[in-house]
């Protein structure tokens, strides 16, 4: 297991064994740190401030998490009663939106400044600020700076999150394997798939019903998806999913189980979640079984309707769109073999490069499409592209 440059704010790793991905994330936690300060107290400040390079220099322990800094963010974060240089953190890409969030300021506009105006207005917002920040530092940066009051943001452990996932799961459902390379890890959020296949009841009405219709899919099995994040990326998901065509295509069912980091979420409020997969898996496929009584006339319209609608870009939705004309035609069909074939810029997204973060926030668009009424895209004529 490759740790050495886990620091870099481009990190991502995936793990073969469960094992392996459960020891990396107790290293994780290991190298983690939480703290609670005035928010008004913050200051963004530029790498190149002469303060900034006073204070780290003749530390080279310093230079590789400063070059990787430089190389992304270019700021540093003033965090008071903190052992850094000159109280001085590194900041990670994945800490600007909580950063700006807790200052109260967004807009395209500040994407255009220069480090030192875009800091200087941060820092004014900052000063006007009420309440706490809880900042999150991990492997040497900033990952995220929460709001720290007792009503705002909760602490969810993810080495326990997962663990007592694992443990739930093969106890409850005989047969369960993880997903053999499905652990991934990279520092905005972490996500990991077991197989279902002690449970084919799960399925089998659904399997049924493909047949009925007349689809020779093949479901391989039920499984489910762990993902979480520490940064304010995403909440705790659980979701359903199927192994199509001999494990060679992942479809997510839709309706997850969130928790929030709020409330009163804890360790205990998701153990008692855990014990809603089981419903949630039943009425989901349910939900999936009435995309077959949908019937489509016009399904390169649909889909091109619903991928401008859903904003996922033309370039990879295309690709999905010509993918389905070569297997199935131009003909009419239904809602559900629409929803496969959309599910499929997942894979063109990954094949350009898309990471796992911004592969999951795709997953989260093509869910939608669950709940949308498929009349208002099955239409006749020219559906331009945006």
């Amino acid at each position: 297991m490759n740790e050495t440059n886990v620091y870099a704010d481009e990190f991502c790793t995936q793990f073969a064994e469960e094992r392996d991905f459960m020891e990396f994330l107790r290293n994780r936690m290991n190298h983690c740190k939480w703290l609670r300060k005035p928010t008004k107290a913050l200051r963004l400040i530029p790498m190149e401030d002469e303060k900034v390079k006073k204070a780290y220099a003749g530390l080279p322990q310093y230079e590789e998490i400063l070059s990787d800094t430089k190389n992304h963010t270019q700021l540093m974060l003033k965090v008071p009663g903190t052992d850094f240089p000159g109280e001085y953190l590194p900041v990670r890409d994945c800490a600007i939106h909580t950063i700006l969030s807790r200052a109260g300021v967004k807009g395209d506009g500040l994407k255009r400044l220069d480090r030192k105006r875009y800091a200087r207005i941060v820092n004014m917002c900052l000063q006007t600020a009420k309440g706490l920040s809880l900042i999150r530092l991990s492997d040497g940066k900033v990952a995220a700076v929460h709001g720290g009051d007792v009503t705002d943001y909760k602490i969810l452990n993810m080495e326990q999150i997962f663990q007592e996932t694992i443990f739930y799961l093969y106890k409850n459902y005989p047969g369960t394997k993880y997903i053999e390379s499905s652990g991934s890890y990279d520092h905005s959020s972490a996500t990991a798939m077991w197989e279902l296949s002690g449970n084919p009841e799960l399925v089998d009405a659904y399997q049924s019903a493909l047949k009925q219709y007349g689809i020779k899919r093949q479901v391989y099995a039920p499984a489910l998806r762990l993902s979480t994040s520490d940064v304010a990326a995403k909440s705790v998901t659980i979701s359903q999913m199927l192994l199509c065509d001999s494990n060679n295509q992942v479809i997510n069912l839709g309706d997850p189980i969130r928790i929030s980091h709020s409330g009163e979420a804890d360790i205990e409020y998701f153990k008692e979640q855990l014990n809603q997969i089981y419903p949630r898996y039943k009425q989901a496929i349910e939900n999936l079984e009435k995309l077959l009584e949908i019937p489509i006339e016009h399904p390169v319209n649909t889909m091109i309707g619903l991928i401008n609608k859903l904003d996922i870009g033309k370039k990879i939705g295309s690709e999905a769109v010509d993918l389905f004309v070569a297997q199935s035609g131009e003909g009419p069909t239904n809602a559900h073999e629409i929803y496969y074939a959309l599910n499929e810029v997942l894979f063109f997204a990954a094949c350009r490069g898309s990471g796992n973060a911004q592969l999951l926030r795709l997953e989260e668009k093509l869910m939608r499409m669950l709940k949308y009424d498929w009349s208002e895209f099955d239409v006749s004529g020219t559906v331009a592209w945006k």
